[in-house]
């Protein structure tokens, strides 16, 4: 049988269906693993819908291949240490059990070559316990580990902010950014940041009394207040004040 597939499930793939398994020494920012899965999601969608064009086309020749693409839908992709792997809607155990054998390799094998980038089945622990809508992805992914180029890369690209080699940003919170990262990155700091109520560039910042201290140390251009409740300190700096404050932080090695 086939066009099995929920019409429910006809979803295009796009980024919010890939996963990245972090992993505990993985420090990239967000917005980097972001990109990397707008990237792959452009590459995998169409590489599936040609594969599956293709497969329609040559069915007399290869009648098991088409008989695959059409009971399958691509639920989303697994970025792993072990690569990345396809995550699987399948109608039931027939065609289960072509994706795992010659059929399915064979339509990996030209899924990788369409989208230029290693794809694999899922090593699933759903064969022969149920007869339908399998879904055939990796039960426990191993987490991707720090990559020490892109991680050497990464670093540079923050030291050049902090260092004021490249903007932080296009907008009036750019020095305040750059302030942040250059306290987190330099001085192990995390303040919290508070941007609205004030005037635009400006920002408070929040800390500990600890943490407080060492900023009035360095000469934080700022008077501290104490918070309402509890012991946090804030400082306001306006966009200038940050990107004086911020040159005076790069220098903390």
């Amino acid at each position: 049988m086939l066009q099995t597939v929920p019409p429910e499930l006809l979803l295009p793939l796009t980024a919010d269906s890939v996963r990245w398994h972090h992993h505990p020494e993985d420090h990239r920012d967000g917005d980097a693993i972001e990109a990397t899965c707008h990237v792959l999601a452009d590459l995998v969608r169409p590489a599936w819908e040609t594969v599956a064009a293709r497969a329609a086309a040559h069915r007399a020749a290869d009648p098991a291949l088409h008989r695959l693409m059409v009971n399958l839908h691509l639920e989303g992709l697994d970025l792993t240490a072990d690569g990345t792997v396809m995550s699987l809607y399948v109608d039931g155990r027939g065609t289960h059990d072509l994706l795992h054998a010659a059929t399915g390799r064979r339509m990996t094998e030209a899924l990788t070559a369409q989208a230029r980038t290693p794809l694999r089945i899922a090593d699933c622990a759903s064969r022969l316990r149920w007869t339908r809508n399998i879904h055939c992805h990796e039960h426990a992914p191993s987490p991707v580990p720090p990559d020490a180029e892109i991680e050497s890369a990464h670093q540079a690209r923050l030291d050049d902010i902090i260092d004021g080699r490249l903007p932080a940003g296009d907008d009036e919170q750019a020095a305040s950014l750059r302030l942040l990262l250059a306290l987190r990155q330099r001085l192990n700091i995390a303040p919290g940041a508070l941007w609205g109520g004030l005037r635009r560039g400006s920002v408070s910042l929040h800390c500990t009394a600890d943490d407080a201290r060492r900023l009035l140390a360095l000469g934080i251009p700022a008077r501290p207040h104490l918070a309402d409740v509890g012991t946090q300190v804030t400082f306001t700096l306006t966009a200038a004040e940050c990107e004086t404050f911020a040159d005076t932080v790069a220098a903390q090695r």
